[in-house]
């Protein structure tokens, strides 16, 4: 049985429907960590047609984040739902055996998908500064509503749950020093050195303090908009508690605002903290932010050399995780950059 003809026997027995129908299949190429399908299902719902573009997400053979678990991804859209924007899901099947990996179906969410790249002298993505800042204030919006969640009873009994900001803090350097080692590259003197400095900086911060819902990868590229409004907040595969230092890192890190001073090429670093504030975020603690846009940088360079692991065990034929080796030279310059070992990459 062809993939086409899996997915409308998946869509018959989740609906109901014994003829149950799928057209405008299509398979996309954005994206790393997952794959990802879209489309149109038909069924009939109490006697009525029901006929809606769906998104589909299946757990790859090999890729970023192995190994895949797709549950607490799962857990948090359903938390979610009401309390920011996230896509409605449908239905999730762990049983490999229904499609070959685990997967999730999602509602199709109307928006575009601004890219947090610039060429060098060339216009922003989104030039009018007012659009700008009102999708930016949105985007804080949504960041606070997520990390204010009262995750309590709420669906994540399976989370590793931190005391406070310490612990929080070691478990994602365990983390990603973990990522790093097993893709056995030969040692990297700047990797190395910002694990030390990362452990050392760990232990200074407070045993107790705020835990929220952590999305990961909070940032331009991973949300949907229509205008100045977010739609969709994209790419759950990192959700974890957390300090919700984290994801204001990683939404204002160097790798998302190239040679400027505007998170994710939206609005100046300061002007996000700000909005982020202003819309009911946790008070910005700035030893613990620069601790995580230090970890973001290793987090992205143990991601990439886990692909590029990948690739050259013939795990996975994705000829861009082959590429990144030319990147990783470039990720050691912005952890120099964070450890203060070289000069500023701004303009």
């Amino acid at each position: 049985m062809d993939f086409q003809a899996q997915l409308k026997s998946f869509l018959s027995r989740a609906t109901g429907d014994p003829a149950a129908s799928i057209e405008e299949l299509r398979r996309h190429t954005q994206g790393f960590s997952m794959e990802t399908v879209s489309f149109v299902g038909a069924w009939r719902e109490a006697g009525a047609l029901q006929k809606r573009r769906l998104i589909l997400r299946r757990q790859p053979d090999a890729g970023l984040l192995e190994p895949y678990d797709l549950r607490p991804q799962v857990a948090a859209m359903r938390a979610l739902q009401g309390v920011m924007q996230v896509p409605p899901l449908l239905w999730f099947e762990e049983d490999p055996a229904v499609l070959g990996a685990p997967f999730y179906v999602m509602g199709f969410v109307d928006g575009d998908v601004p890219l947090p790249m610039i060429a060098p002298g060339a216009e922003l993505p989104i030039a009018d500064a007012a659009t700008r800042e009102a999708l930016a204030a949105d985007l804080a919006r949504n960041l606070a509503a997520l990390h204010r969640f009262e995750w309590h009873g709420a669906g994540f009994e399976s989370f590793a749950v931190p005391s406070g900001p310490r612990q929080a803090a070691q478990m994602q350097i365990d983390l990603w020093r973990g990522y790093y080692q097993r893709s056995r590259p030969d040692p990297s003197p700047m990797l190395e050195r910002a694990l030390r400095e990362l452990d050392r900086r760990a232990r200074a911060f407070p045993e107790q303090g705020p835990v929220s819902i952590v999305h990961g990868d909070f940032r331009t590229g991973n949300f949907l908009r229509q205008g100045t409004r977010v739609t969709a907040v994209l790419d759950w595969e990192l959700v974890h508690l957390g300090d919700p230092m984290e994801d204001l890192a990683w939404a204002c890190s160097r790798l998302w605002r190239g040679q400027t001073d505007l998170a994710g090429l939206l609005v100046p670093r300061a002007r996000f903290l700000e909005l982020y504030r202003e819309a009911g975020g946790f008070d910005v603690d700035s030893a613990r932010l620069a601790f995580y846009d230090l970890l973001g940088a290793v987090k992205m360079a143990a991601i990439m050399l886990t692909g590029i692991r990948a690739f050259a065990d013939a795990r996975t034929d994705d000829v861009r995780m082959a590429i990144f080796a030319h990147q990783v030279d470039g990720l050691n310059m912005v952890i120099g950059e964070s450890l203060g070992l070289v000069p500023s990459l701004s303009n």
